[in-house]
């Protein structure tokens, strides 16, 4: 039997669409009645949640997280087949877990348990601490990104939209804040075929994941909350700024997407945030532009205290602006009206996280399909030091990426670096280890 909770939200998600569809048809008519759109745009706002969250902030995912329980999923194909990827992301996070002296939270469902009882009931698993969640419903591999577990105790979880008025609400915010950064033709595709140029990021939605995480949060006996913006994990991530005040970072496409859902401004969806996770001011709340990807943690890195790290494309840019030139095509252009995108759009980020006051370096940490430093957790090891858990690469970027991390920035004693072979199939199916995993407290 359905729930209350469930029963409202849905019906939440049936009066939003029924309110934008009478929107939509008054806007496009011929003589539109301002004061008929306005009292739309009232009842819309109307329909936005109480806050139910306890006004607790997320776990921090900076270097001061203190993280030493990481939590996983794991599942077979739909046609219920081994998926050589999956159980490669377990075994590493299984061993990596062991060897720090952390905790692993397993979340599966169905036949999927069997090979995670198999491969961990093996000799040199006998230090690893493990636990296995079983759900009854599908479960989904990016565990990051449809849960924040919070500090008060409560998991969040999010509102579920309508599939094609969500893709709109992002849609349109993109379109207002990217027009003029390439020519038109090209931003109409890149808004048109998202998903070959930046990908939108509403999978949490389309795979209705808060779900999911509800029923294995309700078996561990925890509260279930609601996140009102539209926010996946992926594109938020919280630290702290120089002072150590807290802050979090929001990608502009969860922001934007909000507000063209609830008809409010970036200051009312900040506030709403705020609101949410218990922050004093909406400056707290920083509101920075996609870097060139559909998920903050795909493009840059916050390592805490006001410092964060953004990806760096301009030699990419150059060397495909220079192979468009000498080998004219729709490929090669292509490809360089992409990286321009991609390169302006960090451009924005950068101006905007320093706008807020924060520190910004630049490093090509990410490059493709090829490496993704960028996407990992920080934890805390057994022995008190930090580590960093990220997606295997290239031994020259590795090489580079570690000397960086442990040598000339100090501020892990070790970078631990996932199977290449399975950090390049995750990269092309758009996601990495820091999508795998999500950190908690003990």
């Amino acid at each position: 039997m359905e729930n209350f909770s469930n029963h409202q939200t849905r019906k939440t998600e049936e009066q939003l669409l029924v309110l934008h569809e009478k929107l939509r048809k008054i806007t496009r008519g011929t003589h539109p009645n301002l004061e008929e759109i306005e009292l739309i745009k009232q009842r819309i706002r109307k329909v936005l949640p109480s806050v139910d969250t306890g006004k607790a902030l997320p776990y921090k995912k900076t270097l001061s997280g203190r993280i030493q329980i990481l939590q996983m999923s794991y599942t077979r194909s739909q046609t219920d087949e081994l998926i050589e990827t999956e159980i490669d992301h377990l075994k590493f996070f299984a061993r990596t877990v062991a060897e720090l002296g952390l905790e692993l939270e397993i979340l599966t469902n169905g036949k999927s348990r069997g090979d995670i009882e198999q491969e961990l009931g093996k000799d040199e698993y006998q230090a690893l601490q493990y636990t296995i969640i079983e759900s009854q419903k599908p479960v989904w591999k990016w565990a990051e990104d449809g849960v924040e577990y919070l500090e008060n105790g409560r998991v969040a979880i999010l509102n579920p939209f309508n599939d094609q008025l969500l893709q709109w609400a992002m849609t349109e915010s993109r379109r207002h804040r990217w027009t003029g950064k390439i020519d038109q033709e090209n931003l109409e595709e890149a808004l048109l075929n998202d998903h070959l140029w930046i990908p939108l990021g509403i999978s949490v939605n389309a795979v209705k994941m808060g779900l999911e995480r509800e029923c294995p949060a309700q078996i561990k006996g925890q509260d279930i909350c609601h996140l009102r913006a539209y926010i996946e994990g992926g594109n938020m991530i919280t630290g702290e700024d120089r002072t150590g005040k807290p802050v979090i970072i929001i990608g502009k496409d969860a922001i934007g997407a909000t507000v063209y859902i609830y008809q409010l401004n970036d200051d009312d969806v900040r506030q709403i945030i705020c609101e949410d996770f218990g922050l004093e001011s909406i400056e707290q709340v920083i509101c920075v532009e996609q870097p060139g990807q559909f998920h903050l943690d795909m493009g840059m890195l916050f390592m805490g205290n006001g410092l964060v790290i953004v990806n760096e494309s301009r030699k990419i840019l150059k060397d495909a602006l220079e192979m468009a030139e000498i080998a004219p095509c729709l490929t090669t252009e292509k490809m360089a009206a992409k990286l321009k995108l991609q390169y302006k759009l960090e451009e924005q980020a950068v101006k905007d996280l320093e706008a807020a006051g924060l520190e910004v370096r630049r490093e090509t940490l990410a490059n493709n399909v090829l490496y993704n430093f960028f996407n990992g957790e920080f934890v805390e090891g057994k022995d008190g030091y930090n580590y960093y858990i990220t997606n295997g690469g290239p031994q020259e970027q590795e090489e580079k990426f570690k000397t960086l991390m442990v040598e000339q920035w100090k501020v892990v004693k070790k970078v631990i670096f996932s199977p290449k072979d399975a950090a390049h199939k995750s990269l092309q199916e758009k996601g990495g280890v820091g999508c795998r995993i999500k950190g908690k407290h003990k």
